[in-house]
């Protein structure tokens, strides 16, 4: 009975806290917008975390130029909250700056492209927050 009661209030606990369900982390898919093809376009963007903390993931654009789908693999962290990653897709690379809020639920970040092997400033708008869970009908 004690353990049952232990068990409890710590789902009373993580409910409390406004982070049940996710834990203090970067991975997961966050939805957003992203400047691209110089308008606003819907970005989803899935993010994974390896043993060292390292991010990579992957992204899909819908936009007017159709869908674009890509990769990110993380370059530096400059803080567990900023990342600095590179994007590659059809359109080419660049790097993304990635600055999380304390609780991981959402991103705000700019990315830029790259010009004869060099990357460009990051510039562009690019931002997400954690996507609706889909309750199972």
């Amino acid at each position: 009975m004690k353990r049952f009661k232990l068990v409890a209030a710590a789902i009373a606990l993580l409910a409390l806290s406004g982070n049940a369900g996710y834990a203090a982390s970067p991975a997961g898919k966050f939805c957003g917008e992203v400047i691209s093809y110089g308008d606003y376009q819907d970005i989803q963007t899935n993010l994974n975390v390896d043993r060292d903390g390292r991010i990579s993931g992957t992204y899909k654009i819908d936009g007017q130029a159709g869908r674009t789908d890509g990769n990110i693999v993380e370059k530096d962290r400059t803080s567990p909250t900023e990342r600095t990653l590179i994007w590659t897709d059809k359109d080419g690379t660049g790097l993304l700056l990635l600055h999380f809020s304390e609780n991981y639920q959402d991103f705000k970040a700019a990315w830029g492209g790259s010009t004869n092997g060099r990357f460009d400033p990051p510039i562009h708008s690019w931002n997400g927050s954690r996507c609706p869970v889909n309750p199972a009908p």
